[in-house]
């Protein structure tokens, strides 16, 4: 287990690529009240290339498993090929369930997951241990 450290978070950029209204508000409002720049993305389609215009490049990109036209895991496959994003954490954010997906988004090479709801009171921790180095896999 790494160690929390203090982050600033205004130091750290993020996109959510989400595309439910709810959980995209949720994620963006809760990155703007810690005061880190957000960018948002609803379908899937175009990811590496927001991300690539995204600078500095994104800190964490959170991925919705269930897209239109698509699905995170095969978004997950274009981050990954694409050597401008190297290091980029990637989590998977999703209602599906978590004993399933878990060890499908390990697999796949997600550094991450968390659940919806997305908890308002839990995030900030969430996004904390993930900045710093740890993993966090939790059902919510």
């Amino acid at each position: 287990m790494v160690a929390t450290v203090d982050i600033n978070f205004s130091n750290y950029n993020a996109l959510a690529v989400e595309d439910d209204a709810g959980g995209i508000a949720i994620i963006g409002v809760m990155m703007r009240y810690l005061g880190m720049s957000s960018y948002m993305n609803t379908t899937g389609e175009g990811v590496v290339e927001l991300a690539r215009a995204i600078k500095p490049r994104p800190s964490v990109i959170f991925l919705d498993l269930n897209l239109p036209k698509t699905n995170g895991y095969e978004v997950l496959k274009l981050i990954r090929a694409d050597e401008r994003l190297k290091g980029v954490l990637v989590v998977a954010v999703t209602a599906q369930d978590a004993d399933t997906e878990i060890p499908k988004c390990m697999a796949a090479g997600f550094d991450g997951f968390i659940g919806k709801p997305i908890s308002r009171s839990r995030f900030p921790r969430q996004l904390r241990r993930i900045l710093s180095g740890e993993p966090v896999w939790e059902t919510y």
